[in-house]
């Protein structure tokens, strides 16, 4: 596996907490990220979501952009020498989550892909969600539902689904998205697809434990995602918004941005900083020049 991150990171920060809690650096540290714990790509595909997990020499992916940011999903996995994902998360069946999907499963040896089940008069009949469907069964996979509590191992970290839940009735397609909690150590992570306003109250009133150190901020910082509610649960104290340059949603919101920003001690956006790589011992979360 390529060494990716014999680059350095950014500017000198360090917080901590307390002792017993997660640190934080972009301390200038060269960080193997092949061997050395827990490894987060955010990949940069626009107005879109990709997010790349690797631990332990186990892989998990969460969406792939548009259709047209397949082949740079596959050439960035491809690049750090993965020939495996574990695990494939389609967050909800829109085309810039999913659209990069099918490349993906046609050019990796697939293990479990993860989606909502949606009812029935949910059900896309695009072209973008035919492609992943026949993508998935070409491949000879099959798609596990998601179920808000059910947990995950991935290799020394572990993971629980956090949404959608069996009695979610969700009018919007970004509610219905695979939200997870991931726990490596003392660091936890969360991940939200498009999650909104409703979704994440039903998350908050569920009662399952959502602090995380750092969050993948929902709907690329729209401004009804990251609702104060939520971000009292959750606590990040960074948070990565995946978001397109220019975007004609004017995403990230300044309300969002405010609203995170009362946590969040430092707020990366793949618009102003491209791939953004995260690194975790179980004790330190590093900033990793890719």
């Amino acid at each position: 596996m390529i060494l990716l991150a014999g680059g350095l990171g950014f500017s000198t920060y360090l917080e901590f907490r307390d002792e017993s809690q997660t640190a934080f650096s972009d301390t200038p540290e060269a960080v193997d990220v092949s061997e050395d714990g827990l490894t987060v790509h955010f990949i940069d595909v626009g107005q879109g979501d990709s997010e790349l997990i690797v631990i332990g020499g186990q892989t998990m992916l969460i969406d792939a952009g548009e259709t047209e940011y397949g082949d740079t999903v596959v050439s960035y996995i491809q690049n750090l020498g993965i020939t495996k994902l574990d695990y494939i998360i389609a967050t909800h069946p829109h085309s810039d989550h999913i659209g990069g999907l099918p490349a993906v499963i046609e050019n990796f040896e697939i293990g479990r892909v993860i989606t909502p089940k949606l009812p029935l008069d949910m059900i896309p009949t695009t072209r973008v969600y035919e492609n992943f469907i026949d993508a998935v069964a070409d491949s000879g996979g099959k798609l596990t539902e998601a179920v808000a509590g059910d947990e995950y191992t991935l290799s020394e970290a572990n993971f629980t689904v956090l949404s959608p839940d069996s009695g979610s009735d969700f009018s919007d397609l970004n509610d219905w998205s695979v939200v997870i909690r991931l726990v490596y150590g003392k660091t936890a992570w969360v991940f939200t697809g498009d999650a909104e306003k409703p979704a994440e109250t039903a998350i908050v009133d569920s009662g399952r434990e959502l602090r995380a150190d750092i969050l993948k901020v929902g709907h690329h910082g729209s401004s009804n995602s990251s609702t104060a509610d939520f971000l009292a649960k959750v606590t990040p104290r960074w948070a990565v918004i995946e978001v397109g340059v220019d975007n004609s949603y004017n995403h990230p919101t300044e309300a969002a941005l405010e609203r995170l920003s009362e946590y969040a001690g430092r707020i990366f956006r793949t618009d102003i900083e491209g791939n953004i790589v995260l690194n975790s011992d179980g004790k330190v979360i590093k900033v990793v020049d890719g």
